[in-house]
């Protein structure tokens, strides 16, 4: 923005220089910098290799994901939020927290506005210009980059070192880490039932080998119809599920109450012959609870092992 002011010095007038947007932005990188100066930092490197210089305890972290954003309140980090996307709706506090815009399309002047000493960022998600961009103006930025149940634990961990909560994420993590192997130690030994989970409707979308949900399909006991496939997300034909077989269809609607779910139900009762069809296993999942690398991750596991083992128990 360009603004004039005009001084008055007895009867004379000096107009003050324009400043342009992108000085005020250096300008506030600059104080960032000055404030995070005075607290101790040091040098980590983060799940993409990327070394980054964090200060000791960060005081306003701005998240560039939704997982990562529950991470940060499951550790007890909500009041040193400054920012989320706008996709970051759970918990619901989360709602009220100032947004920096989408998950792939963040704004880069409102996230600096902020003046964060930490951001933290995910590699399944977030661009790398985005992370090139706040770090040429000299952000911290760390980069998560969770694979698999295990690598979301590794990313609590790392999470709380880097905000000084170190203690909570190794609590939180014995937690959760029992939490799965008390399902795995139920499962192990039970027939795996076959699983179908659609993600799209139109064309219909599964889930591949090398994704978290094919992981959590097989922690939770099943196995996965399109596990073997090389696409990560590959697109399926009734014809070709039918062919699959699966004992049991989940399905993913972004809203758990969506009818779509309705439509879903109704389209596969025209294949019969489908065991999941036949045996009436056609079940919904709450699709934030699956496609977000948190702490959540485990409810998903225990979900759908529900699902897939009625008979089983799970404590939380």
């Amino acid at each position: 923005m360009n603004f004039n002011h005009l001084i008055m010095t007895g009867n004379r007038r000096k107009q003050l220089p324009v400043v342009h947007g992108s000085l005020i932005i250096f300008l506030t990188v600059f104080l960032v910098f000055f404030f995070v100066g005075a607290s101790p930092a040091r040098t980590v490197t983060d799940e993409t290799g990327r070394r980054v210089t964090v200060s000791d305890k960060p005081q306003r972290i701005v998240s560039l994901a939704p997982g990562i954003t529950e991470t940060l309140y499951a550790l007890g980090l909500d009041a040193k939020i400054a920012g989320v996307t706008t996709f970051c709706d759970w918990p619901a506090a989360a709602r009220n927290k100032t947004k920096i815009g989408g998950f792939t399309n963040p704004s880069i002047e409102k996230i600096v506005s902020l003046k964060p000493d930490l951001i933290l960022a995910t590699a399944d998600g977030n661009r790398k210009d985005t992370v090139q961009q706040l770090e040429k103006l000299g952000l911290t930025v760390y980069v998560t980059n969770p694979q698999d149940t295990h690598g979301v634990l590794q990313s609590i961990l790392h999470i709380g070192e880097i905000t000084g909560q170190e203690k909570a994420a190794a609590i939180l993590v014995e937690k959760l880490q029992w939490r799965l192997n008390h399902i795995t130690r139920q499962t192990r030994h039970k027939r795996k039932p076959r699983v179908f989970f659609q993600l799209g409707w139109e064309p219909i979308v599964t889930a591949g080998r090398g994704t978290l949900i094919n992981e959590v399909i097989e922690r939770a006991g099943g196995v996965n119809v399109a596990g073997r496939d090389m696409a990560n997300y590959p697109r399926y034909s009734a014809e070709g599920i039918i062919g699959a077989s699966p004992d049991i269809i989940v399905f993913a609607p972004m809203v758990i109450h969506d009818n779509k779910f309705a439509v879903v139900k109704k389209f596969w009762h025209k294949f019969g012959e489908v065991p999941a069809v036949k045996n009436n296993k056609i079940y919904p999942i709450d699709a934030n609870l699956i496609n977000r690398a948190s702490p959540r991750i485990v409810d998903a596991v225990e979900s759908m092992a529900l699902m897939f083992h009625p008979e089983i128990k799970y404590s939380r």
